[in-house]
Formats: C-alpha cells, sequence, structure tokens
C-alpha cells in the first residue's frame, strides 16, 4: 500500500477514533447550568450580550458562535456542543501533528491516541462550553511553536491561537504567558516572532480587558470556596490529579472514578512516561508547558485568586503533558505498552461515563418544567429561588413566552448565571410586594423553593399563605402550585 494513503488512513482513523465519543456524549449527556446560560446568552442581542457578560461570564467569542449556529433555526445547545465535538476533534488532530514535528510519527499517533480518548478531553468536548476551544487553541498553538522551531514559519497561526483562547475562556490569558515563556527556548530570530506573535494575540483581547476586570469578585468566587474546602494534602496535587485517564473524577464531574488501586497505578504509569518524555531530546518546551500552567494554578489558588476548579484548569497542560507521553511511547517498547494500558483506561472510562449518561434520569430543572406544564397548561407566575431559573426556562420550550419567572431575590435575575445567598439579598420590603402581586393576579400561581437558602423560610411561608400545595420534590428543590393543578408524586 502506497505510504500517502497509509498515511492518510491513520489520520482518518484518528479522526474517527476521536469524532465517536464526542458525538456520542454530545448526545447522550443531559444538559446543565452552565449550558442553559450558554443558551441564554447566546440569544441576547449584542449590547445586553455584553451588559450580562459584565456580570456573569468570560469572554464572548463561545457565544457569539453559538449565536450564529442558532440563527439558522438549530437549538442553542445542540449548537453549542456540536462546536465543541468540532473544536475537540480538531484539538486531537493537531495535538498529534504538533508532537509528531517534535517528536516523529510514532509520538504523533500515540498522543492523538491518548487525547483522543482522555475522558476530560471527551468531557470537555460533548458540552456547550468554552473549554473544547481552548483546547483547541492550545494545540495549535503548540502545533505552531514547533512548527517555527523547525523552519521558523507559523507566527501568524500562533497569533490567532492566542486569540483564539484569550477571546474563549479566561484562561486563555494564563496559556499565553505559558506559550511566551516557551518561546524564550527558540533561537533568534525565531524567538523575536514568536514573542510577538503572543503579543498580537494579547493585543487583540486588549478591548475586553475593563468588561472582564468589571466582573464582580462574588461570580467566581465559588472558586475560592472549593479551594479551601479541599484537604490539604490534596491542594498540593491538585492541578495533577485529573490529567490521568483513571483519575477520581466523580468528585468534581458526571464521570465516573475507577478503584483506589487503579487510579494510583494509572498515576505511577503516567508519571513515568512523563518523566521519561521530559529526557526526550527537545522536550523542554512541552515541559515548560506541563509543569508551569500546572504550577501556576495551584499558586494562584492558595494565594486566594479563584483560578482553579478541577476538571477545567486542566485544560491548560493537556497538549503538552500528552505530547511528552507519547514521546515516551514512541520511542521505548515498555513506554507503549504503559502508554497503551493508559489508552485503555481512558476508553473504558469514557465508554462508562456514557452509558452512565444514557442512563440518567432527567434533571431537576426537566422535572420542573414538566410539572408545570401539567399543572399550568395555559402559563402563569413562578417564583424561583436560586439559581434554577435557566433551566426551567429552556425546558419549558415554547410554553416559556406563557410564563412569568421571577426571581427572588430580584437581583439575582441581573447575573442568571452564579447565585450567591450572601450579596443577593431580598430588598426590606420585597415579600410582601410579591405577596401582594401573586394574590391580586388572576393567573395560576407556582413557587420553586430551594432548600438550605436563606430565602427558604420566606419562600415557604409565602406559599402558605397563597394556598399554595406542593406538587413536586426533586433534588434540592419543592414545586409548589396552586391548588388547580394536577397533582404529581412527591419524591419518596
Amino acid at each position: 500500500m502506497p505510504r500517502a494513503l497509509t498515511e492518510r488512513s491513520w489520520w482518518l482513523a484518528l479522526a474517527l477514533a476521536a469524532l465517536a465519543p464526542r458525538a456520542a456524549g454530545a448526545f447522550l449527556r443531559r444538559p446543565w447550568h452552565d449550558e442553559y446560560f450558554t443558551a441564554w446568552a447566546s440569544k441576547l442581542p449584542l449590547a445586553d450580550l455584553v451588559a450580562a457578560l459584565r456580570l456573569d461570564s468570560g469572554p464572548p467569542l463561545p457565544y457569539l458562535l453559538v449565536k450564529l449556529f442558532a440563527s439558522v433555526g438549530s437549538d442553542p445547545i445542540a449548537a453549542a456542543r456540536a462546536i465543541s465535538v468540532a473544536a475537540g476533534t480538531a484539538a486531537v488532530l493537531i495535538a498529534a501533528l504538533a508532537s509528531r514535528r517534535a517528536f516523529g510519527d510514532r509520538a504523533g499517533w500515540w498522543t492523538g491516541a491518548l487525547l483522543a480518548v482522555h475522558p476530560l478531553a471527551v468531557a470537555w468536548s460533548c458540552e456547550g462550553r468554552a473549554y473544547a476551544l481552548v483546547l483547541l487553541a492550545a494545540a495549535w498553538a503548540w502545533e505552531r511553536m514547533e512548527a517555527m522551531s523547525s523552519n521558523g514559519r507559523g507566527a501568524v497561526g500562533l497569533a490567532f491561537a492566542v486569540a483564539l483562547a484569550c477571546w474563549s475562556h479566561g484562561l486563555g490569558m494564563l496559556l499565553a504567558a505559558v506559550l511566551a515563556a516557551a518561546a524564550l527556548t527558540l533561537r533568534p530570530p525565531v524567538r523575536g516572532r514568536a514573542l510577538s506573535a503572543v503579543g498580537v494575540g494579547i493585543a487583540s483581547h486588549l478591548p475586553w480587558l475593563p468588561i472582564a476586570l468589571h466582573q464582580p469578585p462574588a461570580a467566581v468566587a465559588w472558586m475560592s470556596v472549593s479551594w479551601q474546602a479541599m484537604p490539604i494534602p490534596d491542594r498540593v496535587t491538585a492541578p495533577l490529579r485529573m490529567l490521568s485517564p483513571l483519575a477520581d473524577f466523580a468528585t468534581a464531574l458526571d464521570l465516573p472514578s475507577s478503584t483506589g488501586v487503579l487510579e494510583v497505578a494509572a498515576a505511577m504509569a503516567l508519571i513515568v512516561l512523563v518523566v521519561a518524555g521530559c529526557l526526550t531530546r527537545g522536550a523542554f518546551r512541552f515541559a515548560i508547558g506541563f509543569i508551569l500552567p500546572t504550577a501556576a494554578l495551584g499558586a494562584l489558588a492558595a494565594l486566594g485568586v479563584p483560578a482553579f476548579y478541577p476538571g477545567r484548569g486542566e485544560v491548560l497542560a493537556m497538549v503538552p503533558l500528552l505530547a511528552l507521553v507519547g514521546a515516551a511511547a514512541g520511542s521505548r517498547r515498555p513506554a507503549a505498552l504503559a502508554g497503551l494500558a493508559l489508552v485503555c483506561a481512558g476508553a473504558v472510562t469514557v465508554a462508562r461515563a456514557e452509558a452512565a449518561w444514557a442512563h440518567a434520569p432527567a434533571r431537576g430543572e426537566q422535572r420542573i418544567a414538566e410539572t408545570l406544564r401539567q399543572s399550568m397548561p395555559h402559563g402563569g407566575l413562578v417564583v424561583i429561588s436560586g439559581y434554577g431559573r435557566l433551566g426551567i426556562e429552556y425546558h419549558l420550550g415554547s410554553a416559556a413566552s406563557g410564563f412569568e419567572l421571577v426571581n427572588y431575590p430580584a437581583e439575582a435575575a441581573r447575573h442568571p448565571g452564579w447565585y450567591d445567598p450572601f450579596v443577593d439579598r431580598p430588598a426590606s420590603d420585597e415579600l410582601n410586594q410579591l405577596r401582594q402581586r401573586a394574590s391580586s393576579v388572576r393567573i395560576p400561581v407556582a413557587e420553586v423553593v430551594s432548600r438550605g437558602l436563606p430565602t427558604t423560610t420566606d419562600l415557604s411561608r409565602l406559599a402558605s399563605s397563597l394556598g399554595l400545595r406542593p406538587a413536586l420534590d426533586v433534588e434540592d428543590s419543592i414545586v409548589f402550585v396552586s391548588p388547580g393543578g394536577s397533582a404529581l408524586p412527591l419524591r419518596p
């Protein structure tokens, strides 16, 4: 068989191996709050989107891309997931090319295979968030960096990759800093061109920085709270622990964990392969790309900066890490056996995750929306505590226009992507005004009361005073509806 045909066959096989689990996951996985926010934000006019992102989330590119695809009639979450599937699949191919440029053909195939089935990479690539775009940007940037090292060309692509990362997520700025450090290892004059390319990518993002800096601290404070809740020994290894394909994923993500013995074995195999990869000729740039972001994320979190949450920041180190593993597996037979074991481990974990997603029950927001549609077929007024409004609105679908969804406290409606009960407090007379309004309307009234919040007691009393009865008990919420609504079974 001609070499060119064999080459194309390998690339096609890798593309299919990457596409299949991502497409299946996008179809099987239940949407969740961050995706509901994506769907909501993508429907806003541009001016309103910018205003919303001042208070709620990161750069606008993911939402603008979804807005573009949704404008032709696609469901926003389906559009967001399609973008992630495409970006995640492309990232696998480009990461393989980057590793191949640095370490040879075998290393490239190993890197591609490992990334194709890594549980985190698959998870990022089948949900409507920005992480697949960041992964694509990272793979593209490292591939261009290696191209510049070998032939001096690739500065334009590097600039675009940095811009893509910065306009997709706040982590893009940290990726740019890591790439700048790696560029220092290049020889002049390529070094200067690479640093200039990184600078151009960062400069493209400067118009957004004032908006990003305007974001209230409470919008990301949950990351610091999560970090402080970790035992101190866990903090030391937190930025590294989920880089193995057999990590304790279930503590933070909807991915399955493995037994402790298997987790330790996979972690040890990964460490050995990374060390061996670092000893490979030409590995120092990828070593920088792996070590710097993990160390920086841990250091920033330790200093109280809300920069790290398990299963997210790892996107910065994933491509360099697997390039190092690929370098080791591609040059030594024992390392290749260890690499094969990690590929199999990742594939099994992904298969377990997708089997669980296929059989997962409907999320609380979906069940609440079904309850409201059945109890209030012609719509009505719904008072909602917590941050479930976006999911409920999404699952109401076309019926949402008949419902008036009201946040309590009203302040939470300004930033529906996050909710901090210590920041968003009801006004002194807000509950009384809400009671008067609910008593005066001639349409059905319902409440969605989240447990464990400062507003729980207020809304429970309001439901009692309005004569509402419980219709559904799901996850951490109780749905109260008007007496005329059809009764649904409470949670056992």
